[in-house]
């Protein structure tokens, strides 16, 4: 019986010190913002949308509504001709618009997908997916907003939120108030500003590049 006791007691300790680690590597890490590539046979948790382009492709839209700011978008092509791409945006801010539209007229629709915060500033951030002559579809590089570029020489200086998004003249522009040093939130006093931006094609991969 003496005999047995330690060994239990080490069994025990063992068993212990097992499950602590698998509960500390279970804990969900810190989830960084980004568009990445998923199972195309993954099954939809929730109603689709079917948005059409302008040669008759099919891009089916998925909004997982995590919590009031959270959501997960998923991006399917159905029936590009070479590969049915899935794409997928975790923990971005809600849905507030999705256009199909050819922005560098090329005669193949890109779509473009506008976020908008829950909070009180209200920022908006661009997604868009590119069509490669219908054949398959890539992610848009969209510059983020750095800290950088909202120095005095940056280009969102003053920039604090509550802007909008809309396309025309095959570009997409940002309108938003200028904050001045010491505006409130409630009270920009700087005027409004609006950029545009126009679709590039780079070495890699298409930019939403930022033309004032």
């Amino acid at each position: 019986m003496k005999s047995i006791l330690p060994l239990f007691l080490c069994l025990s300790l063992f068993y212990a010190c097992k499950q602590e680690k698998s509960t500390s590597v279970s804990e969900p890490e810190s989830i960084e913002k980004k568009i990445s590539a998923v199972d195309a046979k993954d099954p939809d948790t929730n109603d689709p949308t079917i948005l059409k382009t302008s040669t008759g492709k099919s891009i089916k839209l998925i909004t997982d509504q995590k919590s009031s700011s959270l959501s997960d978008l998923k991006i399917v092509a159905l029936d590009f001709t070479n590969t049915k791409d899935t794409f997928k945006i975790e923990d971005c801010d809600p849905l507030q618009h999705a256009w199909t539209q050819d922005l560098d007229g090329n005669g193949y629709d890109e779509l473009y997908l506008i976020t908008t915060s829950s909070g009180s500033g209200s920022y908006a951030t661009i997604y868009g997916f590119a069509s490669n002559q219908d054949l398959s579809m890539t992610p848009i590089y969209v510059p983020e907003i750095t800290e950088k570029e909202l120095l005095p020489e940056g280009t969102y200086h003053g920039y604090m939120g509550h802007d909008s998004i809309y396309i025309a003249n095959n570009k997409i522009y940002r309108k938003y108030p200028v904050y001045k040093e010491g505006d409130a939130n409630c009270c920009p006093s700087g005027g409004d500003k609006i950029l545009s931006y126009s679709l590039k094609q780079g070495e890699a991969s298409w930019i939403l590049k930022i033309e004032n």
